[in-house]
């Protein structure tokens, strides 16, 4: 008899420790990513720039914009997924 487990994809952030989060080629335009000690960045624009890389811009606290690029594979920690 084999149990089946069910894991989500987690990163591990400093100040904070493991947190759950999901692909950046799945990230979509509302989306609050988490950083290191908590910082954290809602997600304004998502386009694809290649086949394997997506270019995200966002909004921090301070309403500064910045725009990041992001292997889709990478696994971003976002608000609110526990």
């Amino acid at each position: 008899m084999s149990q089946t487990q069910t894991t989500k994809p987690t990163t591990w952030l400093q100040g904070i420790g493991p947190h759950v989060g999901k692909p950046a080629g799945e990230l979509q335009t509302g989306d609050v990513v988490v950083y290191n000690y908590g910082y954290i960045g809602r997600v304004v624009a998502v386009r694809d720039v290649t086949p394997k890389f997506v270019e995200i811009v966002e909004v921090d606290e301070s309403g500064r914009e910045y725009t990041r690029r992001l292997k889709k594979t990478r696994i971003v920690a976002i608000e609110g997924m526990g």
